[in-house]
């Protein structure tokens, strides 16, 4: 997953009187800084700095990092009223909008990154990425869309909505092992996100249809031989949707359906709604296939 989300290092600008209007001040009119004030004998800064550069690193574009040495600029922290060094303030169009004094775990630093970014704007714009990562999977055009959830994960790297959707684009590139390690290394937060749930379902589904895929011709001999055979009805169904012949597997599910929609508890209208689940609700093959199921339940 690193290589998915890794950025490029971040180098800090060290700051003193001379120039904190202009990388600080006037800086963050362009994007979120942060400011570390630190000192050489500090040992909490010598821990927090690597990890505030490797999260800014992962942010490049996104944020800038400044440091302060308090030793050599004292009026700069009086006047921001540093009381104990590390402290760290994070500036957006001139001012200060949020800081922590103190080491902190890398999990706590993401979140005070991602919260600046998105204060200066970076939410905005991941937001938009992910609407068109998700409209691009709703066209089955999945190199578009892993090209927009990257963009939205370089502009929120803890964005679980951008995640999910990289997982899915995975799924439906066919590259189900990538996928699946994408998934495995989720915590157990980001696995109770909606989206997340979704794509590991859809990635559920692909695993399993691709069971099926070696048996596609075998399952098409014995419909057209048995038409009323809905096992193989079912079967079918699951290796035209592992060969990415979406339309055609509900089709069969459909006609499973008009057959006997009773058949095995309802296993052909589940499946059907799993593959509506998968494919995107948005997708036109499966709206028609809605469309369709509605008028053979209620007709």
């Amino acid at each position: 997953m690193e290589q998915i989300i890794a950025g490029a290092s971040a180098s800090p600008v060290d700051v003193n009187m001379n120039n904190f209007m202009a990388e600080v001040i006037d800086g963050s009119s362009q994007m979120p800084v942060i400011v570390q004030f630190w000192a050489p004998w500090c040992g909490p800064c010598k821990q927090l700095g690597p990890i505030l550069e490797k999260v800014v690193g992962a942010n490049a574009g996104k944020v800038k990092m400044v440091r302060v040495n308090i030793d050599e600029n004292a009026e700069i922290a009086q006047q921001m009223r540093v009381q104990s060094v590390p402290t760290v303030f994070g500036f957006v169009n001139g001012q200060p909008v949020d800081g922590f004094a103190g080491a902190q775990a890398e999990s706590s630093i993401k979140q005070f990154v991602a919260k600046l970014i998105a204060s200066g704007g970076g939410g905005a714009d991941a937001a938009s990425m992910i609407e068109a990562g998700n409209e691009a999977v709703d066209q089955q055009d999945f190199a578009a869309a892993m090209t927009h959830f990257q963009q939205a994960m370089e502009a929120d790297p803890e964005s679980a909505e951008a995640l999910g959707g990289v997982i899915r684009c995975l799924t439906g590139m066919g590259d189900h092992a990538s996928a699946r390690d994408v998934a495995d290394q989720l915590s157990d937060e980001y696995k109770e996100n909606k989206a997340i749930i979704t794509a590991i379902a859809a990635l559920d589904l692909a695993e399993r249809a691709a069971e099926s895929a070696g048996g596609l011709d075998a399952a098409r001999a014995v419909v057209a031989a048995e038409p009323e055979n809905l096992d193989a009805r079912q079967e079918l169904a699951m290796a035209l949707f592992a060969v990415g012949e979406n339309a055609a597997a509900m089709e069969q599910l459909l006609e499973s359906i008009r057959i006997d929609r009773t058949w095995n508890d309802e296993a052909a209208r589940v499946q059907l709604l799993d593959f509506f689940t998968s494919i995107g609700v948005a997708n036109p093959d499966v709206m028609r296939a809605r469309r369709k199921l509605s008028t053979l339940l209620f007709s």
